[in-house]
Order: C-alpha cells, then structure tokens, then sequence
C-alpha cells in the first residue's frame, strides 16, 4: 500500500455525516428521518442506492467518470456527486433516485459542502484551482472563485459569510469572501495540508498538515497561526466531538488517533488502532468513535470518555468510509476493494456477537457514503 502522503489518498473519498446538536436540556435532538443510503462507485462510474428498511442495493445510477465525493442538502432531497474524472456534478433526486442534471465545474472537482440554508453548494476544483459556485434551485453554476492551487477540503462557516479551503499545492488555507465571490486572504501552514475542521463557534479552525505530522491551530478572526501540535506520522483525517471540545486525528503511518483538547489547543492522549487509520464518524452522544482502518481490514470502536478501546471489528478489503445512521443504531463501511458495504449493528458491540450484521454488494470501489 502506498504512502498516505499522496494527496489523492485523503479526497478520493470521504465521510458525510450529520453533527446532531443538545437541546437545552443537555438531551439529543431527535434523529431526522432517513430512508436510503447513497455510495459513490469510483471504480464503475456509478452510484448505488441503499435501502436501509431491507439493506438491498436497490438501483445503480450511472454518473461521471471516478465520482469521488457526496453531499446532501440540509434542507431538501437533493444529493449531489462530485464526478473527479469528468468534470462535474450529478445532481440526484434522493427520493425518486434520478438523475436530474450534470452540472459542468471546473477541473477535477474533488469536494462538495452546501449553504446551512440549502440555496448554494460550493465544489472545491483541484485541477482549475477554483471553487464553482452551484445554484441549487436552478442547478446551474452561478460564480466561479479563482482559489490558490490545488484547492482540496471545504469548511462553510456556520455564523459569517466565508468559506475556508485548505490549498494543497500552495500549503495555505484560504479564507473565501462570499459577499465579494472572491479569495479575500489566503494563512500559510505547514506543508501537506488536506483537511480542516472549524469550531461550532467559528472561533477556531484546525488544519492537517500530512507532509509535516501536525496540526495547525488558526484563529479565524485574525487569521493567525496559534499552534502548531505535533501528533503521529501523517495526520490525514480529523473528527469534531458534537460539543466541539475535543478533535480526534487520524495518524495513518502512525497506526493510531490522537486527541486535541479544543479549548487549550494541546494534545491530551492518543488511542493505538489498527493499521492505517484512514477515517472516523462518531456517536451522536460521544459515547462511541468508530475508525476505518485501511490497512488491516477492521473497524476500532473506542470509548473518548474512558480513553478505553472496545473493540475490533472484521470488514471487507480497504475500508475507506464509514457513515453512521442518524438513529445511531448502524454503521455503514465501504470496503474499497471487496466491493461491498459492511453493516454492523452496533448495540450488539459491547458483547461481540452478531456484530456483523450484513454484506452489501456495491459497484467497484466503493468510496463514499452518505445517508438521506
């Protein structure tokens, strides 16, 4: 397996999940209503719908060339793909599961985050170094950005009208004006940067830096660089506690996850997973922090409260993501190269019977998941 400091690694793929706040009183919001689950086949060109009532591959969508990541709306069925190897967007009803539209970006779109209101959807261009700029009424491109080179990760600020792209070739993270539709400032980091993680309250934005085993810790008002920690070898992925309070780094050379505490920008801990820890999703209520590892075929369920690993769970070859349903009652993996979707029941972890719940088949290569 080659090094995960190619930087394809980190975004030919990816987790989309749904970060489900408390109320007032401190209890979780009910789960949204979820029917299907949606996975990008890079390999065959298609996407796979999943019903998640029967846990059958129901329909298989022809899409663009190597379609590498997925978003869903906030607030209505649409589901958009970004297609790396045509560039492109496929615009997908969740609903009736048809192709509504193939949206034209710009060169080897390779990230997809929407608006918190739903109206706009921002893909981040790798190869024509540009953020288009979609209108999701009218699916059509409304703006482009010029970005510096190789724009890789978004992150959408949830309380001011700025988007953050982390700009693999240039090590810089770029700070995007959405009023101006403009590339307003651009933070030097250390080199390799690939994904980025923004604070609930906008206070803060961490940054990876693969080449260089850090994280950048960045103030979003001044723009300046707080801390650089150092964690394992190639830090390629992290996962945002709900309550934004800790950050969990995903070491891939490292063979393990380490824990940033938010508030004190330090590290307090690590756990030691398996091989090659290539991405997490965690529970609504924290209780629970699922890794892929991709190198040795299994998922690591820790417990963030009591620093404790529960378990090791056997999937498919190359597992590449994970997405839990909003319920919290499932874990879908995607195994890259066993062409499948893992389920496990995950009440059933604790005491390691039945686990594995089924096998879903997939198209080749099987690279993101998310759930509608």
């Amino acid at each position: 397996m080659p090094s995960a400091k190619r930087w394809w690694l980190f975004v030919l793929g990816g987790i989309i999940w749904t970060q489900l706040g408390c109320g007032p009183d401190g209890n979780l919001d009910p789960a949204p209503a979820f029917a299907y689950a949606f996975v990008t086949n890079t390999g065959s060109h298609s996407l796979s719908v999943i019903d998640l009532k029967t846990f059958r591959n129901i329909k298989t969508i022809p899409v663009g060339k190597s379609p590498t990541k997925l978003a869903a709306s906030p607030k209505d069925n649409l589901v958009l793909v970004a297609n790396t190897g045509s560039n492109s967007v496929c615009a997908i009803d969740s609903v009736t599961h048809r192709l509504l539209k193939t949206i034209t970006t710009g060169k080897s779109p390779v990230d997809i985050k929407f608006s918190e209101d739903g109206q706009f959807s921002y893909v981040a261009c790798y190869g024509s170094n540009s953020i288009s700029v979609i209108d999701c009424k009218t699916l059509g491109v409304a703006a482009t950005i010029h970005t510096q080179r190789g724009p890789t990760t978004l992150k959408v600020s949830h309380h001011r009208p700025i988007v953050w792209v982390t700009q693999h070739v240039d090590n810089t993270l770029g700070v995007v004006d959405l009023g101006a539709q403009a590339l307003a400032d651009s933070v030097r980091v250390l080199n390799g940067p690939l994904d980025s993680v923004l604070l609930p309250d906008d206070s803060k934005i961490f940054v990876t830096s693969s080449l260089e085993d850090k994280v950048n810790v960045i103030d979003t008002k001044t723009h300046k660089t707080l801390e650089r920690l150092l964690t394992g070898e190639t830090p390629i992925q992290m996962v945002l506690k709900p309550d934004g309070g800790e950050i969990y780094v995903n070491n891939f050379d490292a063979d393990t996850v380490s824990i940033i505490n938010t508030s004190t920008n330090e590290l307090n801990g690590s756990f030691a997973v398996g091989r090659n820890p290539i991405r997490g999703v965690i529970s609504r209520d924290a209780q629970r922090l699922y890794i892929a590892n991709f190198g040795s075929n299994s998922i690591s369920v820790l417990e963030p409260p009591t620093r404790q690993v529960m378990a090791s769970i056997p999937v498919g070859s190359h597992p590449d993501s994970l997405c839990l349903t909003p319920d919290d009652q499932y874990l879908l993996v995607a195994n890259s190269d066993s062409n499948d979707i893992s389920v496990i029941k995950t009440d059933m972890i604790r005491t390691q019977e039945n686990t594995l719940f089924t096998v879903i088949p997939t198209g080749a290569h099987p690279s993101t998941v998310v759930i509608k």
